[in-house]
């Protein structure tokens, strides 16, 4: 695949197939961006093919599709790409949010002021009794792409042991052999082709192309500190301090949007419509038959002939499922919502890795800007050595990180940041009301369970030896926060630094037990014509950021389907 000449044209050609500019205004904003004239007209026209193939799809609505996908998410654009890939299956795609136009999602290294605007869901916990009493963001992404247009471009698969504990849970062909596979499909890693790596999909991968100092002090702090290296994360070797992986190429963000979505959306059985919200799922007896959404201030409904997938991860579909009457049937009941189907697991067993932030340094001069993504160096290490797997992964910001209750910072400064990537804690996620509008109660319930503090200690004390290490000699003027604390004093700055990793997981957990809500291939309980794909089936959070589980999860969702509804 070439990666070469399309440098800088990725937010040019979304804002074309979009609607947001004219070829005119794209050619001549191409060739300020040196693209060579041929290559500019050719993309021009595949844009304007989408463009145009979407307006004729909108103005002519059907009222039957095979296929009903809510949400473009990591998932569901997999899912709309695959599914569309049989010319013979009407695919219909519901976003909730707009097209992610703003400059931003495109800009790796900002991914952070994204939060809180309108292209995030911006919910919000209840307050967290054991991290302080304090109400913590949750990001969620609110565009095409979903959060894999407003996250930080990792690509982390997950340790093999996280899919081997899936499939011992009864949910046969989730096995890290069958997922690795299906891995390696799906990348195009700059690195080439190995035993574990894949070249020729439709995911660019990459390390940092140039990694800034910090990131470089980062990983050597970690080996003068007696930590090993990897190579390769997502290769034989999860442990170790390394570069991350990023979807990243051209200095622009390639997300699963831009790589799957965006190339699909000129066929003329793909239907995507944003500021789509859908307020219930349709159900006739056991069957779901359509779905109802909003658009524009108009509700309407559509009708499936074959399946609706949820989507919306794993906020957004357990809520849509306790509205349309799956889950829980006492408190469905309470909230005066007929119960299509009583599923007790619905909304539970909500997990979050948790970042600490952070370990804070102000520089003795001015820092390079941030480079890629912000945060190119990681580790993975285990805070007990009896432990089969990483549960710790500290993340080199190069830039301050800091909750509001312990900031503000000066800006010229960096953090080492801890994470819990193998939390004990489990949350929920209930409704407040059966309004659509009103948004769920999410309780994460951080550090709920003891291990999980005494986990972060570990990686805080960890992170500290790292951040002092003559690596960073050239960087550090001093360390801002915690300091050498005690181990109370320590562990309630833990409490107050405790905030979001960006993700919640398992609400709709796949499996066999009284506590599962879908099957290994992904079909609600009791139900029929209704799946959930995305990360909210987890049966248990990954070693890692959920980003590349989440397209995982939507190529296995597809594969599925197309091998089920084949012919």
């Amino acid at each position: 695949m070439d990666r070469g000449d399309d440098t800088g044209i990725g937010l040019l050609m979304h804002r074309l197939r979009s609607g947001e500019l004219d070829r005119e205004g794209f050619l001549q904003q191409a060739e300020q961006a040196g693209i060579p004239a041929e290559r500019a007209a050719a993309l021009a026209g595949e844009a304007l093919a989408s463009w145009e193939n979407q307006r004729r799809l909108r103005e002519n609505p059907r009222e039957v599709y095979d296929f009903i996908v809510i949400g473009a998410g990591s998932a569901g654009c997999v899912l709309a790409a695959r599914l569309s890939e049989d010319p013979t299956h009407q695919v219909l795609v519901l976003e909730a949010g707009g097209p992610g136009t703003h400059p931003d999602v495109f800009i790796p290294s900002r991914w952070r002021f994204l939060l809180g605007t309108e292209m995030d869901w911006r919910y919000q916990t209840v307050p967290q009794r054991h991290a302080a009493g304090r109400t913590v963001p949750c990001p969620r992404g609110k565009m095409l792409g979903g959060s894999a247009s407003n996250n930080a471009c990792v690509w982390v698969r997950g340790h093999r042991l996280d899919f081997e504990s899936w499939a011992s849970q009864g949910n046969p062909g989730w096995e890290y052999e069958a997922v690795r596979r299906i891995y390696k499909d799906l990348e195009d890693y700059a690195g080439g082709e190995d035993e574990f790596r894949g070249v020729g999909g439709p995911l660019r991968i990459s390390p940092p192309a140039d990694p800034n100092p910090l990131a470089r002090a980062f990983i050597e702090g970690a080996q003068q500190t007696g930590l090993p290296t990897t190579r390769d994360y997502n290769g034989e070797q999860m442990e170790g301090a390394g570069f991350f992986d990023l979807s990243i190429s051209g200095g622009e963000r390639f997300s699963v949007a831009r790589g799957l979505l965006f190339p699909a959306m000129v066929r003329p059985n793909l239907t995507v419509l944003t500021q789509a919200e859908v307020t219930r799922l349709c159900f006739e007896g056991r069957r779901c038959t359509g779905v109802e959404f909003s658009q524009a201030g108009r509700v309407r409904r559509v009708r499936v002939a074959r399946e609706v997938v949820l989507s919306a991860g794993a906020i957004g579909s357990p809520a849509m499922l306790l509205r349309s009457g799956v889950g829980p049937a006492r408190e469905l009941h309470a909230l005066g919502i007929p119960v299509v189907r009583d599923l007790p697991g619905v909304g539970r067993d909500l997990q979050d890795h948790i970042l600490v932030a952070g370990i804070n340094y102000e520089c003795k001069g001015p820092l390079p800007e941030p480079h890629g993504n912000g945060a190119e160096a990681t580790l993975w290490w285990r805070s007990d050595p009896a432990l089969a797997r990483p549960d710790i992964q500290p993340v080199l910001h190069e830039f301050p990180l800091v909750t509001p209750e312990l900031g503000p910072l000066p800006d010229n400064g960096y953090a080492l940041v801890p994470g819990l990537v193998r939390p004990a804690s489990r949350g929920s996620l209930r409704l407040a009301s059966a309004d659509p509008s009103v948004p769920p109660i999410i309780d994460m319930n951080y550090l709920g369970h003891e291990a999980d503090l005494e986990a972060l200690r570990v990686a805080v004390e960890l992170c500290r030896e790292i951040g002092a290490s003559r690596a960073f000699d050239a960087f550090r003027k001093r360390e801002l926060m915690p300091g050498p604390l005690g181990r109370s004093a320590m562990l309630e700055w833990i409490r107050k630094a405790t905030t979001c990793f960006f993700h919640p997981t398992s609400t709709c957990r796949m499996g066999q037990d009284e506590r599962s809500v879908v099957d290994s291939r992904l079909r609600v309980h009791g139900l029929e014509g209704l799946r959930v794909a995305d990360a909210s089936i987890m049966p248990e959070i990954t070693s890692g950021p959920t980003n590349a589980p989440s397209i995982l999860i939507g190529e296995q969702a597809s594969r599925f389907m197309l091998g089920e509804w084949h012919g």
